[in-house]
């Protein structure tokens, strides 16, 4: 059993945990972008600026950009196993 101070850190031996690849996380490869691509169209003035444009890019995604999305997560799952789950965005 490991501890760090005293508390249990594991028992020994390997857990199966999923690997995190940005390029299949939705927020990663399709949120931020549009996000940062509507709040910062023209620099906010305000920090109050900002979190209005933040929440109007928020509310700007359609169902229709969701559904792209879900289809792009379907490719890309198939690009991450070509490249033996190395990051692929420079291939694309």
């Amino acid at each position: 059993m490991e501890t760090f101070q005293n508390q249990v850190t594991g028992y020994g031996g390997f857990v199966e945990w999923p690997p995190r690849s940005p390029d299949l996380t939705p927020l990663d490869f399709f949120l931020w972008g549009h996000i940062k691509g509507q709040a910062y169209a023209t620099p906010p003035p305000t920090l109050q600026d900002l979190r209005r444009l933040v929440t109007d890019a928020c509310s700007s995604v359609t169902p229709a950009m969701l559904h792209n999305v879900q289809r792009e997560i379907q490719s890309r799952v198939q690009m991450c196993i070509v490249p033996y789950g190395e990051h692929f965005e420079q291939c694309k």
